[in-house]
């Protein structure tokens, strides 16, 4: 079975950080977000979240981020990256 799983938007940050916002074609209606680095492999999960509106999503990832941005510079065993 395929899924189809599209990313609908980026949030760019400072230091080159951005935010991937990816939904898959489901009944689930949750979007994923991920924190990425330019120029790097790895994405990092952060959380996801069914979509309210685009100032609350901006909020969302903004209260998450230092500390995903922690976790993307010093990982441990139990972070999940893709």
């Amino acid at each position: 079975m395929e899924r189809r799983i599209a990313v609908i938007a980026r949030y760019h940050y400072q230091h080159g950080y951005f935010v991937e916002v990816s939904h898959e074609d489901s009944v689930i209606a949750n979007r994923d977000y991920w924190l990425c680095r330019k120029n790097s492999p790895r994405k990092l999960y952060m959380f996801s979240s069914p979509y309210q509106n685009d100032q609350e999503e901006e909020h969302l990832i903004l209260n998450r981020l230092s500390e995903s941005i922690q976790k993307f510079e010093n990982p441990s065993p139990s972070v999940k990256y893709a």
